[in-house]
């Protein structure tokens, strides 16, 4: 058996998120089936991180176990395996999959396990009218954001903290425990995007964190909300979850 690393692009829009649910399409199974049909061989996909529905990825990572050792890409990385994998799912999800890079890796490499960080990236659209062109990758808001505010606020949620008030209801993480390695937020004329680094996540954690800092940008929230959220745990003092489409799985670190 070979093991194949995979670097995943998708639009998250129409997938129930990336694990594979009951009656539901998911990513993960999306992938599955298309591996199939490849290869006529039931195959299992492991995922680096589980984004919710709705969520996108420009660089999710899987691995899978296959027997073909002749499959692995060439120095241009889109070998047989990329290319055949790529044909099947165009066909299944109308190229809202696509496999951008493909490489053979050690049998001890595990794309969830192995990886020490992740990045992801929030977008806020800051603009009175809307945009089409922009609305199923943005998250709009109307009225002016104090960007400052924003960014002074974002420093208390750097390091390990315990994130029980920025987590969803259905999260089943044993521990609300998490490591926040950086938070950056960079203004683009009307485009404020927030990026977050660390080495996992709790369910809807990036997404409380935007929700926060903009009703803080809004003067909706103070900083001290923050504290008391982190002291209290009680999700009250933490902002509405933002929406998902905003939401992109930037890296994943190894």
């Amino acid at each position: 058996m070979t093991r194949y690393k995979v670097i995943i692009e998708y639009d998250g829009k129409n997938f129930c998120g990336w694990q594979k649910q009951k009656a539901l399409i998911s990513v993960q199974g999306t992938i599955e089936e298309s591996l199939y049909k490849f290869c006529g061989k039931n195959i299992s996909v492991f995922g680096a991180g589980r984004t919710d529905k709705g969520v996108h990825a420009s660089g999710q990572v899987a691995h899978f176990d296959i027997e073909e050792g002749a499959l692995e890409d060439k120095n241009d990385k889109l070998g047989k395996l990329t290319m055949g994998l790529n044909f099947y799912l165009s066909r299944a999800c109308n190229n809202e999959i696509s496999i951008i890079e493909t490489s053979k890796v050690d049998k001890d490499f595990h794309s969830r396990f192995s990886a020490k960080g992740r990045k992801y990236k929030y977008t806020i659209l800051n603009k009175k009218t809307s945009s089409p062109l922009l609305k199923d990758k943005t998250w709009r808001v109307p009225l002016p954001l104090n960007i400052l505010l924003m960014q002074k606020a974002s420093t208390l949620l750097i390091g390990k903290h315990n994130f029980s008030a920025f987590r969803s209801i259905e999260c089943q993480a044993k521990s609300p425990i998490k490591t926040i390695d950086s938070i950056k937020i960079i203004k683009n004329n009307e485009l404020i995007e927030i990026y977050v680094v660390a080495k996992s996540f709790l369910m809807n954690q990036v997404r409380i964190i935007a929700g926060t800092l903009v009703e803080i940008g809004l003067n909706k929230k103070t900083e001290k909300d923050i504290l008391l959220a982190l002291k209290t745990y009680t999700r009250s003092h933490a902002g509405a979850t933002a929406p998902p489409n905003a939401l992109v799985l930037e890296k994943v670190v190894y």
